[in-house]
């Protein structure tokens, strides 16, 4: 795992290479899961050996890519998961996705104990401030999520490239729309983390991820 600003460990699954993250709260050595991946035995390894104890697991949207390892962080740790509720479905129906994908593996299907339906959603965990911005697009309930300089935006933004597959669910202009207010909306000096890929600042994306520019063209 990858250690980024002393705050957050950032690990590439490889079953799918999805990204997850871990951001350390400030107590002990509590942390956020955001996007449990499908790599369920080496994120166990790697939260064990770093001594991490999750404790909250927020997901940017239901893609099994996304949530494959959350039921077990939820059970070890009692960790409370969080997701859109106009996901459930893709939550639901991840092992059917996995098929579409061709991915000869299933998941223990998670059942989220906090849904928020709302465009924007504020909460706090070990007095960190979490702000969810709901970003259809990819699909009907993927969101962005902000902590304090670091947004976490799953599939709807990344460094390089789009979020778009023609995968069941998903809608070309709400992406498109979602993105272009999310460049409004945000500082351009937060560090974006994508779901897949490296991460930049947003002020960097805007103006070098030429195969989005063109997108938002269209």
């Amino acid at each position: 795992m990858e250690l980024i600003k002393n705050k957050i460990y950032k690990y590439k699954n490889t079953i799918f290479p999805s990204n997850t993250y871990f951001y350390k709260t400030g107590i002990g050595n509590n942390c956020l899961i955001i996007d449990p991946g499908l790599d369920t035995d080496n994120l166990i390894h790697n939260v064990d050996e770093i001594g991490l104890l999750p404790v909250g697991i927020i997901a940017t949207h239901g893609h099994f890519d996304h949530i494959g390892s959350a039921e077990y962080f939820q059970k070890k740790f009692k960790a409370p998961l969080f997701i859109h509720g106009y996901d459930l479905k893709l939550v639901k129906t991840a092992n059917f996705y996995l098929k579409i994908a061709k991915i000869n593996y299933q998941i223990n299907t998670p059942i989220p104990d906090n849904i928020f339906e709302q465009d924007k959603y504020e909460f706090k965990i070990d007095g960190v401030t979490i702000m969810i911005h709901h970003t259809p697009g990819h699909s009907e309930g993927s969101c962005v999520i902000r902590i304090n300089k670091f947004l976490f935006s799953g599939d709807t933004l990344y460094k390089n490239g789009i979020g778009f597959n023609n995968f069941p669910g998903e809608n070309k202009e709400k992406l498109k729309t979602s993105i272009k207010n999310l460049f409004i909306n945000f500082n351009e000096e937060l560090l974006v983390f994508p779901g897949h890929g490296d991460y930049d600042f947003l002020k960097n994306i805007k103006t070098n991820n030429k195969e989005l520019i063109n997108f938002l063209e269209s």
